[in-house]
């Protein structure tokens, strides 16, 4: 823990991707998994899903850090490995229509490879907005050259390319994918080239499964999937020993709180620290302040959870209704919440492990808790349907909610690496407010204030 002029800094206060490799946490069966592919011969490509905010891109940054004398993968030869890093969360809301999408992301790429080598990034000028689109494709081929010849030259480099929020390629032209499959092609270079991508949703739901099946598809490169799941509970003590302010017993109510999923362990274990430091109000209220802040994240991750697994009846009722087994359909749906460490089961059938997700779905998220209560069988108000980019920028002006955050500080919130330009963001804002404002051309909830920035109205759900 740091301090500054006398002040104590919340430990598990950051909200932000794990940048210092020091400072991430465990995760250690499912980096060995990830291993075992990049050090096969040929590496082999491997894609991590996992929900918003689950540690997707602090995994990036951890692997991207891999040196000679710290080694991620124990067994390779970490001196030939490269690791470009790029972002492709902002492509995804400029649609396939905007080839300038694939432009942008292909320049990304290519200046990201010559940086991992300290190479200088001499780009060439990208074209107008007006450019005919048969010369944009033109563009991006020659950028993909670029590549392969950088590629090509470091003979004695291995290059595995992190490529975050990979669902924003998705919906490009199709060649932005097809040109990072003839990377894997090239027969002098291909045995050099694998790709770990981070998603938020399974690869087969981007793409038609007849697409995915084609031998020349991107995504057949990916033969399986890893899930980022809920913490182990070494993790979660090594996470909550960043405090040794916190008793045995506020260990165990975080844990309960949080269950073992790495989002709500941090969200509660910031407030219990900080009324531990500064003990106003009482712990109810503390379990309270955590589900407000936490409600739209569980919210979106239980609708994407029932979208992808149809139950015949609400899921959730089965959580309490013990005098009958429950429906395969019903199974997939809580074995989800226990890979993701919101469920758990025993002898008398399953339960839900965390008390903020469990009254964050419920109508009485004012109700505190002193056990884990079954979730109710009344359906919640359905969220607006974010994209994954727009939920994350809505997510961070409602925790900063009634406070004008400015556009620098909302790009950096949301990407820490190669930040998207004030009019694209403008236009996720007009998005979100399609889907949030009663009158989106007269907002009364999503404000922007002249010269500053955004700021969401407290009282928005």
């Amino acid at each position: 823990m740091s301090q500054s002029a006398g002040v104590h800094m919340n430990p598990f206060g950051n909200r932000k991707p794990v940048i210092d490799p020091r400072l991430f946490i465990g995760r250690r069966s499912l980096i060995a998994a990830v291993c075992e592919r990049l050090t096969a011969a040929p590496p082999q490509c491997c894609a991590v899903v996992g929900d918003a905010r689950s540690g997707k891109t602090s995994l990036l940054y951890y692997l991207r850090s891999s040196t000679s004398g710290r080694p991620i993968c124990a067994d390779a030869d970490v001196a030939r490995f490269v690791f470009p890093y790029v972002n492709a969360g902002p492509y995804a809301d400029l649609g396939a229509s905007q080839s300038h999408g694939a432009l942008y992301f292909w320049r990304d790429l290519t200046r990201a490879t010559a940086q991992a080598l300290a190479l200088p990034d001499d780009l060439p000028t990208l074209p107008d907005q007006g450019i005919a689109e048969a010369a944009i494709a033109d563009a991006v081929y020659a950028l993909k050259c670029m590549v392969e010849d950088i590629i090509r030259r470091a003979a004695d480099h291995t290059f595995i390319f992190l490529i975050d929020n990979v669902e924003g390629i998705a919906r490009l032209p199709r060649h932005t994918a097809s040109f990072l499959r003839s990377l894997t092609q090239d027969p002098d270079i291909g045995d050099r080239v694998a790709y770990v991508v981070t998603s938020s949703t399974p690869l087969n739901r981007l793409y038609p499964v007849n697409e995915l099946r084609e031998p020349s598809s991107f995504w057949g490169l990916f033969a399986s999937e890893l899930f980022m799941g809920g913490l182990d509970d070494a993790d979660i003590a090594a996470l909550l020993g960043r405090a040794p302010e916190l008793s045995d017993a506020d260990r165990a109510w975080i844990r309960r709180l949080g269950g073992s999923n790495l989002m709500l362990i941090l969200i509660a274990a910031a407030h219990v620290y900080e009324w531990r430091l500064h003990p106003a109000g009482s712990p109810d209220d503390v379990e309270r302040a955590a589900v407000e802040e936490a409600r739209p994240l569980c919210r979106s991750w239980w609708r994407e959870l029932t979208e992808t697994h149809t139950a015949p009846i609400d899921a959730r009722q089965s959580l309490i209704d013990q005098n009958r087994a429950p429906t395969p359909d019903e199974t997939a749906i809580f074995e989800a919440l226990y890979a993701r460490g919101l469920a758990q089961r025993d002898r008398h059938g399953w339960r839900i492990a965390s008390t903020i997700f469990a009254q964050a779905l419920s109508d009485q998220p004012d109700r505190p808790s002193t056990s884990l209560p079954p979730l109710p069988a009344t359906a919640p108000a359905t969220p607006p349907a974010f994209t994954h980019l727009e939920g994350e920028v809505y997510a961070f002006l409602r925790e900063n909610a009634g406070r004008v955050c400015t556009r620098d500080e909302v790009k950096r919130a949301i990407w820490p690496v190669s930040p998207p330009s004030d009019s694209a963001l403008q236009k996720i804002i007009e998005r979100i407010r399609d889907k949030i404002e009663p009158d989106p051309k007269h907002p009364r909830k999503l404000i922007a204030v002249r010269g500053q920035g955004y700021m969401l109205r407290r009282d928005t759900d």
